[in-house]
């Protein structure tokens, strides 16, 4: 049985695209999505993006924002501080999914950090203080995010896929910034228009899935049987052949989300 009324229960972001992820109680949400979300993006050295697709090792990679930069963690590493006044802030080609802009890129001890984590040669991006990056599809500035600025999953649908597996797959692996508790699995399909305290979220297209969600956070290291994905396509897969879990959210009004806010669906 469904809670009344939905609550945001988990707010995460990911300030590096494809790294691991950031818990948070709080945070700004505008038209670019959370306030340090997926400013950053590792690359190949001709400005290739790369992802935890191919190199699900990056999600070995945690952050630590603050004011004026960020720290990078890796198990095998020492901790390396990065900090904007000393970013190089070259223009650097790249494309994310059709996408094509430009990124900054930002010291070459950040640079051979990654390299050293990943094995191989790769460059990091910043974004800037703004994003150079303007999807028409969407009329908004997005970050370096696949497509859109915010994703939003049902507890409960994941609690159902869950039924089908004997140990449980976690939210991580599917890599929202918000999660919403007290509603019926899959709501968030039905979903238009969210009011969160005073946000204001369209809810704009379901969110397609792919190899990402088969890597476990943890290790770093795909997860066998090509599961959840697998599963998935067995009862989660569109007219169009896609494999559909989540939803993707654009910011109609900006504001504060605090975890714990009761979550409004207006439409």
């Amino acid at each position: 049985m469904a809670e009344s009324p939905p609550r945001l229960a988990g707010l995460f972001r990911y300030p590096i695209k494809s790294t691991a992820g950031e818990a948070l109680s709080a945070a700004w949400a505008g038209e670019e999505g959370l306030v340090g979300d997926r400013r950053y993006m590792v690359v190949r050295p001709d400005g290739v993006f790369i992802t935890a697709r191919s190199h699900p090792q990056l999600q070995r990679v945690s952050t630590t924002l603050f004011d004026d930069g960020i720290v990078l963690h890796h198990p095998a590493l020492n901790d390396l501080t990065l900090h904007h006044a000393n970013i190089i802030g070259e223009p650097l080609a790249t494309q994310v999914w059709g996408d094509h802009f430009t990124g900054l890129t930002t010291t070459a001890d950040a640079d051979a950090w990654l390299s050293e984590a990943l094995g191989e040669p790769v460059r990091l991006l910043w974004l800037g203080e703004r994003s150079p990056r303007y999807r028409q599809p969407l009329g908004k500035r997005v970050s370096f995010a696949d497509g859109y600025p915010l994703l939003l999953i049902g507890q409960a649908s994941l609690d159902d896929l869950n039924t089908r597996f004997e140990t449980p797959q976690r939210m991580a692996q599917f890599r929202p910034n918000l999660v919403v508790t007290g509603s019926l699995p899959y709501a968030e399909d039905g979903w238009h228009l969210l009011r969160i305290g005073e946000v204001e979220l369209l809810v704009d297209k379901p969110c397609s899935r792919c190899a990402m969600v088969t890597v476990d956070p943890a290790s770093g290291e795909f997860l066998p049987e090509r599961e959840p994905l697998r599963t998935l396509a067995s009862y989660r897969r569109g007219a169009d052949g896609l494999i559909y879990f989540g939803q993707n959210l654009i910011v109609a009004r900006g504001g504060t989300l605090e975890v714990g806010a009761a979550v409004e669906v207006v439409s």
